[in-house]
């Protein structure tokens, strides 16, 4: 046997392994509906097989045992030995989730310390124990083992290439030799293009014992490679060897008959081609075209290690970066070659010059004859050389003031190449542009299958708590960035699990206030702008503001005087404040308070926010509001205390410039009046300090001129609205998102940096946490 290292199977054997306990999720929920559904029965039966079959090919020892009894207890339920019922659910479930648990912690450590010795007893007792089920008819006996004969059928090469038949011989009573065959097929794909395979690779799941695999391959090129593919663990020997062609059939000779009315013509059935020959390949692509519907094309995937997408979209971010540079390059550039009239300025100019050299030829042309004439006449005239000197120094102006021509001329020329230049930019930006589009939708997915999964939360939640419970989904196409996906699971556990237990009412409650028996909850995502809105509603008793009231004030976060001056609106955000819980009794789901806080931290380092809504007797509304993606963001950019913070376009509602005199104090904080609507001003003097120092506010309305401008950042939460008052206004831009955390230190309001085009770094603006320090000052 080949050596093969499995561990580079590991990914793929982990991802699929995923996907088949999620589709046996969906499977069972459909079983709890109606046990009869034979296709449900038969899809659950067939993911325990593939999961049986992988597991024993990795190595995995416990993995097999436990789905090789699952797979015998459906294999009795499919042929109708026994009946579907709670008992066998709730231990089929309780499998699923160990099995989830055992290939998460292979996924993080590469290996996996849990017992599933446990579940393997109590499934194998379950399939043991005789059922109720009405007694099965008699089952038909299995099809006899399929035979590959001796002599291999003939096949006609596929586009003039030459075909290779690989025949794989297993040992006596290999077990899963299906998986085995699967394997070889596999193997041999990654070197050359499968023709064909007797058994058909689709049918292998039905085959009970297998002798010989063949699979026919063209573009294989070297047999001894194509023979150390195919020779696997199982496989006793390996044959490989040119298909041989079919020989021709001969042509009957032409018959002349009579001219006569031919009777009706009978048609005879085909032969069937033998089971061992391989589908024909030319001979299809040489007849005429089927008849029927055209089929949809099938959309081709391909596994990326996540690592890999994020490679490339740093790649990218430096790529932003970088087209920022060079825009700032060329509009500096610009200006400069901007300037008022400079090519006017440049051709008076060299006409002076010109001028000048005419003047200065003039004069040294004087000086010449005034030197003879002296001569002539004896007079002595500058007998010290003075004027050969000053004759020499205006030749070498003339020269100079020559070179200064050219310069000019490239000067002008440097300014048409500008000009290409930023045509090439131009480009060069709507390439970068398209680039970033694909990588960020490369890392785009559907939130609908994290929907799906809170099917199996909501079933077990409403079994434990004794309510009915109805689970509702819509946007569950909405796309979100995947690794924010990931994040997202834990927060909207918490909150489905608070939404059963805290929210809805029992059935005899709900009816008694006129609600459904059955309560509802909602889970929902929408896009709007550069953000994606997700919901979780119920329709429940809503949260007691009273019974928050009462918390607060017995734990001492606040004083009494305090907890019963404040409104609803004030108190609901201390549902987010660990410790607190307004159960009052603790039980398996939650009541213990150590729940929402997790879901406020996992938010916030998401760069998102969440919003609460909730009305007595109706309902609680949670709303989560997340960027598309944590790598790159559309900001503006502004200038505060001589620095450059970057704003998030999601949360600016708009920008004014306002007065000093429109500046009015409420409660003795600076506020300003757009609209109708009255909105606080703040200064980030106000929330940080610079080297230790705070400096003075920019909005204070003691010290403002009255006759001074404000321009002023209208921002805000979805809650609450703030106005920021800037320096100046810089522009729009992708600014690409770098951790503090990791480069620095996490420093309340700021989410981030980022580098600018011309190299410095910029502060990115937490707007949440900004509005939380101003309403806490």
């Amino acid at each position: 046997m080949s050596g093969f290292n499995l561990s580079e199977l590991l990914p793929f054997y982990l991802d699929e392994t995923d996907e088949n306990i999620a589709a046996l999720n969906d499977s069972l929920l459909r079983l709890e509906q109606d046990p009869a559904d034979a296709k449900a029965l038969a899809e659950a039966f067939r993911m325990f097989h593939s999961i049986k079959g992988a597991s024993v090919v990795m190595g995995f020892a416990p993995v097999n045992r436990l789905t090789h009894h699952l797979e015998s207890l459906f294999d009795q339920l499919r042929n109708k030995k026994r009946t579907l019922d709670r008992p066998v659910l709730d231990l089929t479930f309780r499998c699923l989730d160990e099995l989830r648990d055992y290939h998460r912690e292979l996924r993080s450590g590469g290996q996996s310390e849990r017992d599933l010795s446990g579940l393997v007893v109590d499934v194998e007792a379950a399939v043991k124990t005789p059922s109720t089920a009405p007694a099965a008819p008699p089952v038909a006996p299995p099809p006899a083992p399929a035979v590959v004969p001796d002599v291999l059928p003939a096949i006609p090469p596929a586009d003039g290439q030459e075909v290779v038949c690989v025949t794989v011989e297993f040992e006596p009573n290999l077990p899963l030799v299906d998986m085995k065959a699967r394997l070889v097929a596999s193997r041999l794909a990654t070197r050359a293009h499968v023709v064909a395979s007797q058994p058909p690779i689709e049918q292998l799941e039905e085959v009970e014992s297998l002798a010989k695999f063949v699979v026919w391959v063209t573009g294989g090129g070297d047999f001894d490679e194509l023979r150390a593919l195919a020779d696997v663990g199982g496989v006793a020997r390996v044959h490989v060897e040119t298909a041989r062609q079919p020989e021709p059939e001969p042509t009957p000779a032409a018959v002349v008959t009579p001219t006569v009315e031919p009777p009706e013509p009978v048609t005879e059935p085909e032969p069937e081609a033998p089971a061992s020959a391989p589908p024909p390949v030319a001979a299809v692509a040489a007849g005429e075209p089927a008849v029927g519907p055209k089929k949809a094309k099938v959309a081709e995937t391909i596994r990326v290690d996540s690592d890999r997408l994020d490679y490339l979209m740093n790649l990218a971010g430096e790529l932003v970066i970088n087209k920022a540079r060079f825009v700032d390059i060329a509009r500096s550039l610009d200006e400069v070659f901007r300037g008022p009239n400079v090519k006017t300025l440049a051709n008076e100019t060299e006409e002076r010059l010109d001028a000048i050299l005419r003047g200065l030829d003039q004069v040294v042309g004087a000086a010449g004859g005034g030197r003879g004439t002296a001569a002539a006449t004896g007079t002595a005239v500058a007998s010290d050389g003075s004027i050969d000197r000053w004759a020499g120094q205006v030749r070498r102006l003339r020269d100079d003031f020559r070179e200064i021509g050219g310069q000019l001329d490239r000067l002008r020329q440097g300014r048409d190449h500008l000009k290409t230049l930023s045509e090439a930019i131009h480009n060069l930006g709507r390439v970068t542009d398209g680039l970033q589009k694909g990588v960020l939708d490369t890392r785009m997915v559907p939130i609908g299958p994290l929907f799906e999964r809170f099917r199996r939360v909501i079933r077990d939640l409403s079994h434990a708590s004794g309510k009915e419970v109805v689970l509702r989904i819509s946007g569950e196409k909405t796309e979100l960035d995947k690794r924010m996906i990931d994040e997202l699971s834990d927060p909207l556990i918490h909150m489905v699990r608070n939404s059963v237990d805290h929210g809805l009412e029992p059935p005899d409650v709900r009816e008694a206030a006129g609600k459904a028996r059955a309560g509802t909850v909602t889970l929902q995502a929408a896009q709007r702008g550069n953000s994606v809105v997700i919901t979780v509603t119920d329709d429940g008793r809503g949260i007691d503001c009273e019974r928050i009231r009462r918390k607060i004030a017995a734990k001492g976060l606040v004083s009494q005087a305090v907890a019963d001056a404040m409104t609803e609106r004030e108190l609901v955000p201390y549902i987010w404040h660990p410790g607190l819980s307004t159960a009052e009794t603790i039980t398996e789901i939650s009541g213990r308070g150590v729940g929402m806080d997790i879901v406020k931290n996992r938010i916030d380092n998401l760069s998102g926010g969440v919003d609460v809504r909730t009305t007595i007797g109706q309902g609680t509304v949670f709303t989560i509001r997340l960027p598309l993606t944590l790598a790159i963001m559309s900001s503006l950019l502004v200038r505060i205390e001589g620095e450059v913070y970057a704003l998030p376009l999601d949360h600016i509602d708009e920008i004014v410039e306002i007065s000093a005199r429109q500046v009015f104090p409420v409660q003795g904080r600076p506020t300003i009046e757009i609209r109708k609507k009255i909105i606080a001003l703040v200064s980030l003097s106000d929330l940080f300090h610079w080297g230790g120092e705070r400096r003075p506010s920019t909005c204070d309305f003691h010290d403002l001129d009255a006759s001074s401008k404000l321009r002023v950042v209208v921002v805000q939460n979805g809650e609450t609205t703030i106005g920021l008052v800037v320096d100046q206004m810089i522009g729009m831009q992708e600014v690409v998102l770098k951790s503090l955390e990791k480069n620095y230190r996490t420093v309340s309001g700021l989410s981030g940096a980022s580098i600018l085009g011309d190299g410095r770094v910029s502060l990115i603006l937490d707007v949440d946490a900004v509005i939380d320090l101003a309403a806490a000052r």
